[in-house]
């Protein structure tokens, strides 16, 4: 059978069983998770997912069914078709990059995360990934970037260059190469 996929994304108030009801949605339309994130925000659960269906199941059927699944919660659904969207990049040219995490932490301040992410898009570098914290009573952050960088891209010079720019504001960026974490985290058995 032949599937079509979808990007969805849902936000509703949390509450106890609302991926189960998201995942019996997807399984009453003949679908299912590919790819899925979920997390839960001052009381909202997000969930940003890659879902397919049978390629005949119709896009309105799939929105007014999760909707309806989602109305109890207070949910809002997008779900969007990639196949529609306008790709800026060009799929013959691969590009090669190589994963990294960027961590930055102390003194919250204005416009930390526009400079940051400012820079790394003059770079050609993609953010794919984002969390963060702020610890109001003691005036702090800390927030962890996945980053994916084209190769050729001098990341030791990035890592001064953002710790000499805002170090001085009392932030401070550790670079990771991910393979490196994942070597550290999960080392070889003996």
């Amino acid at each position: 059978m032949v599937k079509k996929q979808y990007v969805m994304t849902v936000m509703a108030t949390n509450r106890v069983g609302i991926l189960a009801a998201l995942a019996t949605a997807l399984d009453e339309l003949g679908g299912g998770f590919v790819d899925v994130s979920l997390a839960i925000m001052r009381q909202y659960f997000t969930i940003i997912a890659a879902v397919e269906f049978p390629e005949t199941r119709d896009t309105e059927v799939i929105v007014d069914h999760i909707r309806a699944v989602c109305r109890p919660f207070g949910g809002d659904l997008v779900l969007k078709d990639p196949a529609n969207e306008l790709l800026l990049d060009d799929p013959e040219v691969p590009v090669l990059i190589d994963n990294y995490l960027l961590r930055m932490s102390g003194k919250d301040s204005p416009g930390v995360l526009r400079r940051v992410s400012f820079r790394m898009a003059q770079e050609g570098i993609d953010i794919t990934d984002l969390y963060g914290e702020r610890d109001d009573a003691a005036g702090v952050f800390a927030s962890c970037l996945q980053l994916a960088v084209p190769r050729g891209i001098d990341v030791v010079r990035l890592h001064q260059e953002l710790n000499h720019s805002l170090g001085s504001q009392g932030i401070a960026f550790e670079l990771y190469r991910n393979d490196v974490l994942q070597a550290i985290s999960q080392p070889a058995p003996l």
